[in-house]
């Protein structure tokens, strides 16, 4: 198939999943309860355990914090106990109010991919959490995050409480309704560390990504 072809037929898929979503109705009869699945109408509070449960059933680690000062009290309880010298962080606002006193060196990874590969720690904000599957949603547009995310052994993902919605299907709508109704460039879904079982079926971890996930969790509600 030519170039122009293909072209063509991107361009068909995504006018008619444009032409789909446009004729979604905008209220929908609830979904039937699945056993083990919160409840649309339930609690903040109610999807926050949820997500905390999901996630570390699949080998992620998170800790709540009442507040941004204790991100940053926990960040550097963390990086000091862990020895991490060299931390790779994203341009976004809220990691860098919770890395501005570390006692360790700090550098946007997207700026500088050779140290990137060197460093000991990479930190994220996150624009969506799942709370059905303990998923991490990361937009492009929102902040430079790719390699952040991927490289470095250990990734810590900071997370607010009201950054958690019920299920994929909620993130992925608020996704296509950002910069005028389009989707981000990319999203990243992440599920706990990075796991393989290529090599003789034996699961391992860190091979195609961070070994490690740490989401510090602010949910005031918690406390």
């Amino acid at each position: 198939m030519s170039h122009k072809a293909a072209n063509k037929v991107r361009a068909t898929v995504m006018d008619s999943i444009k032409h789909a979503l446009r004729n979604v109705p905008a209220a929908q009869s609830a979904p039937p309860q699945i056993p083990g699945r919160p409840n649309p109408m339930d609690s903040v509070k109610d999807l926050t355990h949820a997500f905390r449960t999901r996630l570390e059933s699949v080998g992620g680690q998170v800790h709540l914090v009442p507040d941004a000062c204790g991100t940053r009290d926990l960040l550097r309880t963390l990086v000091k106990s862990n020895d991490w010298q060299e931390i790779a962080v994203t341009d976004s606002p809220l990691v860098a109010q919770a890395t501005d006193e570390l006692d360790a060196t700090t550098f946007q990874g997207s700026k500088d991919i050779d140290r990137l590969a060197c460093c000991s720690l990479g930190i994220t904000g996150v624009q969506h959490a799942i709370a059905e599957t303990g998923t991490l949603v990361l937009f492009s547009h929102a902040e430079a995050h790719r390699l952040t995310s991927l490289l470095p052994p250990v990734h810590i993902a900071l997370v607010d409480q009201s950054q958690i919605v019920l299920g994929l299907g909620e993130a992925l709508s608020i996704a296509h309704k950002v910069d005028g109704g389009e989707p981000p460039p990319l999203v990243t879904f992440i599920t706990g560390p990075s796991r393989t079982a290529d090599i003789e079926l034996t699961m391992v971890t860190g091979v195609h990504g961070p070994r490690e996930l740490i989401v510090i969790l602010i949910a005031p509600d918690s406390f």
